[in-house]
């Protein structure tokens, strides 16, 4: 009876220990994606004011793209979680990019 519950004990601390890491991972990496936001439209409506809108608007699907495409190759290593959040910075940044452009440019036809 004592090594059930020691079982079950364990299985319960493991259980409940993955689901802090996973969860401070996933609320961490949304909320600092929300945090980038303004910053990326800040950054891209510079670089579409300074050169074009279009070439702006490029250059944040690019960031999106690739950064997107590096976190489905992220591997389980001790640095993933360093890795998921400035990719996740990257993705905050392009996406308040795209929006700043598309919502105060008024340039809806490319």
């Amino acid at each position: 009876m004592r090594n059930l519950v020691v079982a079950l004990f364990s299985v319960v601390g493991t259980v409940s220990i993955w689901f802090n890491f996973l969860a401070y991972n996933v609320i961490t990496s949304i909320f600092v994606a929300f945090i980038a936001r303004p910053i990326g439209a800040y950054v891209f409506g510079l670089i579409g004011d300074k050169h074009s809108s279009k070439s702006s608007l490029a250059l944040t699907l690019i960031v999106m793209g690739i950064s997107t495409m590096l976190i489905s190759t992220i591997e389980k290593t001790w640095y993933a979680t360093y890795e998921l959040l400035m990719l996740r910075i990257a993705q905050g940044l392009a996406l308040g990019g795209e929006w700043a452009l598309w919502l105060f440019n008024g340039d809806w036809h490319y």
